[in-house]
């Protein structure tokens, strides 16, 4: 069975405390061995605080490391908006004053390492994945949770592929944006899913916590609906803890593409029964979001897209 930690009842604080706590010795040893960490929040929309980790999750994983290690701890991620505002609106720069040997780091300026997203054919597209990402010892992925209108959920998973991938900007009707949908979504259904799992698997997490204090429900990822959760979540198995969230946003996690390819590429599993986690808790807690319109149609639509070609994984 693999661990799924799953706390309720209290701040968000003492939640993510919590929760990073309960993945005991093994994140104890792993983070008094390394001498650099990056923890890679989701910082998608810099005005909105509801789309984006709250600076407080990356708080209690701060104050839980540095209880044990010494490590210099990066704080970055590559926006669709942009991080430098990000960190700035959303209270990242206060870290800074306030822990020592922490950086905030901008992933879309930083050097690279090649990767490799997938078209729709099955061929592969040569991308950039942040070097930073690539060379630390320990990587944390703090996302929040929602409904997406094109991949399902957005999640652990998805927030540590797309939020590591170094894309050149563009000028959009909102303004600079750092887009990743040129090679997502004009590939189609199938290579959008299979990218996301692909790019996962060149570069994991180590570990995948989820804030779903306050989850989003709607249309938009970054323009939804508050659903006050009250749950967090943590486990070593990324694929396993967006499963969890999955479930208990009411969508079946073998319905998302990206997982269900993650998880026969051997990152972890996305079947619920073998996942230890509070049957209890998880019946309680379960509740089905407000969706994306034609959310059922296009939650499948990979499956039927599926190329001949078949791609190794690595």
């Amino acid at each position: 069975m693999i661990d799924v930690i799953l706390e309720t009842d209290g701040s968000r604080k003492e939640l993510i405390r919590r929760a990073v706590e309960g993945l005991g010795d093994q994140f104890i040893e792993r983070v008094k061995s390394a001498s650099t960490i990056l923890i890679k929040p989701n910082l998608v929309h810099p005005e909105n605080q509801l789309a984006s980790t709250h600076v407080d999750a990356v708080r209690s994983v701060i104050e839980v490391i540095q209880e044990h290690s010494p490590a210099k701890i990066f704080v970055g991620d590559a926006a669709y908006f942009g991080t430098k505002s990000a960190f700035r609106n959303l209270g990242y720069e206060q870290l800074l004053k306030e822990y020592q040997k922490v950086e905030l780091v901008d992933l879309n300026d930083d050097a690279f390492v090649d990767g490799y997203s997938v078209r729709r054919d099955g061929s592969r597209n040569s991308i950039r994945r942040s070097k930073l990402a690539s060379e630390v010892d320990f990587r944390i992925s703090v996302s929040n949770m929602k409904v997406n209108r094109e991949t399902s959920v957005s999640l652990g998973i998805k927030n540590w592929a797309l939020g590591t991938w170094i894309v050149p900007s563009r000028i959009s009707a909102m303004g600079r944006v750092w887009a990743r949908w040129p090679w997502l979504n004009e590939e189609g259904a199938w290579a959008h899913h299979k990218s996301i799992a692909e790019i996962f698997n060149q570069l994991p997490a180590d570990v995948s916590i989820i804030d779903g204090i306050q989850a989003m429900e709607g249309n938009e990822s970054t323009n939804g609906s508050a659903v006050n959760m009250g749950v967090v979540l943590a486990g070593f198995d990324a694929v396993a803890v967006d499963a969890v969230a999955s479930t208990l946003m009411g969508v079946d996690p073998t319905t998302v593409g990206y997982l269900v390819m993650a998880s026969e590429a051997g990152l972890g599993s996305v079947d619920m029964s073998k996942i230890n986690v509070p049957p209890m808790q998880m019946a309680v807690l379960t509740r089905k979001f407000n969706r994306p319109p034609n959310f059922d149609e296009n939650s499948l639509a990979w499956r039927s897209a599926s190329p001949d070609v078949i791609i190794s994984e690595q």
